[in-house]
């Protein structure tokens, strides 16, 4: 007679902890989709996903401090943790309903900021013949494929964007809805843009004097503009990080180990992922609003969570 097997055992549920963990861990995903990560565990931990109030509270801050280069991440962290902040740590119940409510009320924007912002972005492409696009914009590829399914006709060009590669995998997603693409590496499309197209970039953050995207991003606006072509960066509103959280301290670099595995002494490797890029390199910005000039993304100061005050040089209260 065979000895009855006994069912596997499960591994419990990750607790709040766990999930925001891999979040704040999160090195290869874009500022919207790690922003939207967040907001989706906001809405489970609202619908009753383990994890207590303390530890939300202690893995909401790690994923603001380890993800301040992402700003709709940064500000969707803050305003949870301020939502567990004004809240009795004793009420589990409130706590949790007013992070699903303040994760609902993200969801909306972000949503409705998406769509607008890609109907703005294929008007701005009108009559372009050929689409320049470096490292992977959710919001770039998402236009670009309404573009094309609404009838235009336009070639895109893109290199691999290493040591990540999702330039690669933006390409090899954009031929399979048909769309003509070029694809090429990094070195090779500096000297791919020619005059009569248009560099289409997104961005991780938009700064009071900058913007944020990728490394590399920089040179290729200095050579567009050199020789003609427009510059157009898209990006919603949720990027734009106010005075009080910018001061955050912010990390461009990587893991280096995506370039050597094994470097040995004095070899030292660097792997910066971001850089910025003046807002005198661009020729077009191009947000939910439509056209928008920089200076106009500029708004009051907003709330900032106790946890972060310390690192952003906002005095506590008492």
């Amino acid at each position: 007679m065979k000895k009855a097997r006994r069912p596997p055992i499960e591994a419990p549920p990750p607790g709040a902890w766990d999930a925001l963990e891999a979040i704040a861990g999160d090195l290869s995903g874009g500022a919207s989709e790690v922003a939207r990560a967040l907001i989706a565990w906001g809405e489970g931990w609202a619908a009753g996903a383990p994890g207590t109030g303390r530890e939300a509270l202690v893995g909401l801050e790690r994923v603001a401090r380890r993800q301040a280069a992402l700003a709709p991440v940064l500000r969707v962290a803050n305003d949870l943790l301020i939502e567990l902040e004004r809240r009795d740590p004793e009420d589990e119940n409130a706590l949790r309903a007013g992070v699903g409510k303040t994760a609902a009320v993200w969801r909306q924007r972000l949503d409705t900021a998406r769509d607008t912002l890609r109907l703005h972005l294929r008007r701005a492409l009108t009559a372009v013949p050929v689409v320049y696009t470096y490292s992977a914009s959710s919001t770039v590829q998402g236009a670009i494929e309404d573009h094309f399914a609404g009838g235009a006709w336009f070639q895109v060009v893109v290199s691999e964007s290493r040591p990540g590669n999702e330039g690669a995998r933006l390409a090899a997603a954009l031929a399979a809805r048909g769309v003509p693409v070029r694809l090429g590496t990094d070195a090779w499309l500096w000297g791919a843009l020619e005059a009569d197209g248009a560099l289409v970039v997104g961005a991780d953050s938009l700064l009071p004097t900058a913007w944020v995207n990728k490394v590399g991003t920089r040179a290729l606006a200095a050579r567009a503009r050199e020789i003609g072509a427009r510059v157009v960066c898209a990006a919603d509103s949720s990027k734009f990080l106010p005075s009080a959280l910018a001061l955050l301290p912010r990390s461009y670099e990587r893991d280096p180990g995506e370039i050597l595995s094994d470097p040995r002494p004095p070899l030292a490797v660097e792997n910066p992922y971001f850089e910025e890029i003046a807002w005198e390199a661009l020729d077009l910005l191009v947000t939910e609003r439509g056209p928008t000039r920089p200076r106009d993304l500029r708004s009051g100061d907003i709330p900032v969570a106790r946890a972060l005050r310390d690192v952003t040089g906002t005095r506590r209260r008492s």
